[in-house]
């Protein structure tokens, strides 16, 4: 359009409006920043404490040592001597034994006062004689960790003094010499009467044997 004073009026620039922006809005425009992980450093793994390894069983040396103790009881009976006895049992009250006597015994005290009694009542015959006749045959031992088993046979063999009283119907009049043959089962423990490791008689059981040549029953 023309002014009156024949000049072109300046058109009017119209600007756009501008949309108002509310804050819940911009929250919605504007992305969160996402989170960051935070990784925790691994700790290291402990280690576990080594684990303690139980010695090796050496059969053979034990078998040897338990050999050792029972023949030592077993020379104590040829010698009839009491402390190798003592030495061949646990000590304390923790043996217990059957007899060949037929009666049970408890404890080292009752077996050394059963011995003492013996010496009153009978002797050994001659060494070399008693070793003839007393050897051990069929003998089996079995170990399993700290604890074994011995059975055997054999034949006692000694001599009732003359003046004895033994009342015993195990034994002949006095003055003779008497052979009986016995079986015998030992039970060994890898532990004394105080705890320490070592192989100890902790039970005998003695008894006859049937008469040489007879037949078992049943066979």
């Amino acid at each position: 359009m023309k002014s009156k004073s024949g000049k072109a009026k300046p058109k009017k620039t119209v600007k756009p409006a501008r949309r108002a922006v509310t804050k819940s809005a911009r929250k919605t425009a504007m992305p969160k920043p996402k989170a960051r992980k935070v990784v925790k450093s691994a700790a290291p793994a402990r280690k576990a404490p080594p684990r303690a390894t139980a010695p090796k069983p050496n059969l053979e040396q034990d078998r040897a040592e338990i050999l050792a103790v029972s023949k030592m009881w077993w020379d104590a009976n040829r010698k009839f001597s009491i402390p190798m006895m003592c030495e061949a049992f646990v000590g304390g009250e923790k043996f217990h034994g059957f007899n060949l006597n037929g009666h049970t015994y408890y404890g080292i005290d009752e077996w050394v006062r059963l011995w003492e009694h013996l010496g009153t009542v009978m002797a050994p015959v001659d060494e070399a004689a008693a070793a003839a006749l007393s050897e051990p045959r069929d003998v089996r031992l079995e170990i399993r960790g700290d604890m074994a088993c011995l059975s055997a046979e054999s034949t006692f063999t000694i001599r009732v003094l003359p003046t004895t009283d033994a009342q015993s119907s195990m034994l002949p009049p006095p003055g003779e010499i008497a052979s009986i043959p016995f079986r015998a089962t030992e039970v060994f423990v890898r532990e004394d009467h105080e705890g320490n490791p070592v192989w100890k008689m902790w039970h005998f059981h003695c008894s006859p044997h049937a008469p040489e040549g007879e037949r078992r029953m049943g066979f």
